[in-house]
């Protein structure tokens, strides 16, 4: 029992890493976007922004799951796609 307790802690708590990492993530893009030189760019800096937001309210949901799993990494397969796709038409 004292297990499961336990890792049920360090799950939440990598949750809540994840909460942060994508609230950090969002104000950088927020940022690049103020500083985008084009409005493909602005746009994609936008969206990455509203993005990882989005991934940091889920994420604070699951770590207060009392039975949540640990995190997989896909936000970084989902945001390299986002960027590659955004700045495919900019030359």
């Amino acid at each position: 029992m004292t297990d499961d307790i336990e890792q049920t802690d360090t799950n939440a708590a990598a949750w809540r890493d994840r909460v942060t990492y994508h609230e950090d993530r969002a104000a950088q893009e927020r940022v690049l976007a103020v500083s985008a030189r084009s409005d493909a760019a602005y746009t994609a800096h936008r969206v990455l922004s509203e993005r990882h937001l989005q991934l940091a309210a889920t994420a604070e949901l699951v770590a207060r799951m009392p039975d949540a799993e640990p995190p997989r990494s896909s936000s970084l397969e989902q945001t390299g796609d986002l960027i590659r796709r955004s700045y495919g038409d900019v030359e």
